[in-house]
């Protein structure tokens, strides 16, 4: 299997994860959340699936954002995410597929010889870990409930947003 059908398989099985958990949360902005990673997983594998017609065309996500006003919200209401105990090791498991998915885009962008596909490469990468942060964010969120502190790593990450408007916090 070659680098672009591994990667849009990759993109499925993530969709397709994300749907399962956003069918089985309890917690309707859980449920928001999931259903957005799922949209971009969707978006990345059409993204992936346009090199095979040397298209190169990198489309934007208002995930990143959406999702940080979510937790801010919650927040400032002093709200918690319904949710069971054991989801834990569920979140470990996307948190690890979208590590593999970060060091694949990167491995294949440092292979590349086309620009704009490394380009995509990249931004398809940032993406990936910003998912991860998400992740990171929901279980830290969901385990210290009102006493969870704004991550500073989530917080700034509209730092390292170098791609569209729509990708920023």
């Amino acid at each position: 299997m070659n680098a672009i059908d591994y990667a849009l398989k990759m993109e499925l099985d993530g969709k397709a994860f994300y749907e399962k958990q956003s069918k089985e949360s309890k917690d309707l902005r859980i449920k928001q959340i999931f259903d957005m990673l799922a949209r971009d997983e969707q978006r990345h594998y059409d993204i992936i699936n346009d090199f095979k017609k040397s298209s190169y065309n990198y489309k934007g996500t208002d995930t990143f954002k959406t999702t940080k006003n979510l937790f801010s919200e919650m927040m400032n209401k002093k709200e918690n995410f319904k949710t069971d105990v054991n989801v834990f090791d569920i979140y470990k498991q996307a948190i690890e597929m979208e590590k593999k998915s970060v060091d694949l885009y990167l491995n294949e962008a440092k292979k590349s010889t086309n620009k704009d596909e490394k380009e995509i490469l990249l931004k398809l990468s940032e993406e990936e870990k910003k998912h991860q942060t998400i992740l990171e964010n929901l279980m830290e969120f969901i385990r210290k409930g009102e006493e969870w502190v704004e991550s500073p790593e989530f917080s700034h990450l509209d730092e390292f947003d170098k791609f569209s408007q729509r990708d920023k916090y």
